[in-house]
């Protein structure tokens, strides 16, 4: 059986000046059609099965060649790669990529090959899932539905949050997106981001899933470990930017960026958290956190809609 040609699923190359940070998955697939427009139900649907039902390139070494050099990386178990290395003078764009020399399918309808520098002051985080895209987190059954059998243009997006994305954009703030979701489904996210009008940037998403493990309702252990591990590597690669963390409490967004506030209290500007589901606990814990943060002159929005933030 002729051996199939790896996919770059996701990719993205942002720069800070003078080191690149390089991430993107590789996978087996024979869909042709990944770009999830003008789907039915029906296609959205078997696309999204098709994507849990994907053959990993695991564990194999990767030749990343730019207009202007090369970097050499290694795929982890599920397929995924990430580095980051010096900026060579004049680079600025991803020419090809080869697995043993042989070079793998780009997905040009999913994301661009430049590499992007970041000048502005600014970075949003925003969390994507019940924050910019209604998925209903809360109820498994709802969410189940709602994610394998409604097509992309009839997803809905979170309001308050879409607003002041636009808002922030608008303003000169960078905007990048970490989510807990999976990469199976970074082309419908991809294109949920773009039919909707948000912002351009980054997506962060968690290692690819099996489709037996959805079905299981199988959880990965350390939940928080990828949002953590992420901003951890984001702020040190941009140690002069600003971040305003933006996210829902429907998961432990208030705790991931509360933790990064203590951790980095003069990068974290502000903390936005959109009140999805009624939870006492996290009044109190907005009550007691706000004053400290307030003295380390980090401001911290926590209800249903945001006032437009200034002088960030």
């Amino acid at each position: 059986m002729k051996s199939q040609q790896p996919i770059l699923l996701s990719f993205y190359a942002l720069s800070n000046g003078e080191k690149v940070m390089v991430f993107g998955h590789l996978t087996y697939s024979l869909i042709k059609d990944l770009s999830f427009t003008g789907f039915s139900n029906v296609k959205t649907f078997f696309t999204l099965y098709s994507l849990y039902r994907t053959r990993f390139v695991a564990e194999q070494q990767v030749e990343i060649i730019f207009n202007s050099g090369k970097a050499t990386t290694t795929t982890d178990t599920k397929g995924s790669f990430f580095f980051t290395t010096d900026l060579v003078p004049g680079q600025h764009a991803v020419l090809d990529i080869q697995i043993a020399g042989v070079s793998v399918k780009f997905m040009n309808e999913l994301y661009d090959l430049a590499i992007h520098e970041i000048r502005n002051d600014i970075i949003l985080v925003s969390d994507i899932d019940d924050t910019v895209i209604h998925s209903y987190i809360s109820n498994k059954f709802s969410k189940f539905l709602t994610l394998m059998f409604t097509k992309v243009e009839k997803r809905q997006a979170v309001e308050p949050t879409m607003k002041l994305i636009r808002d922030q954009y608008g303003a000169g703030v960078t905007p990048f997106y970490l989510s807990n979701s999976e990469q199976n489904l970074y082309p419908l996210i991809y294109r949920f981001l773009k039919h909707n009008d948000f912002p351009k940037g980054p997506i962060f998403l968690k290692e690819m899933r099996k489709l037996r493990d959805v079905f299981r309702g199988k959880k990965f252990p350390a939940q928080d470990l990828h949002k953590l591990a992420t901003l951890n590597q984001l702020i040190r690669f941009f140690p002069e930017k600003g971040f305003v963390l933006l996210g829902d409490n429907t998961q432990h967004d208030l705790d991931i960026y509360l933790r990064m506030a203590e951790k980095f209290p003069t990068n974290i500007k502000y903390i936005v958290i959109l009140k999805v589901v009624d939870r006492p606990a996290d009044d109190e814990v907005v009550a007691y956190s706000s004053k400290l943060l307030k003295e380390q002159h980090i401001g911290l929005y926590y209800g249903t809609e945001f006032p437009l933030i200034k002088n960030v």
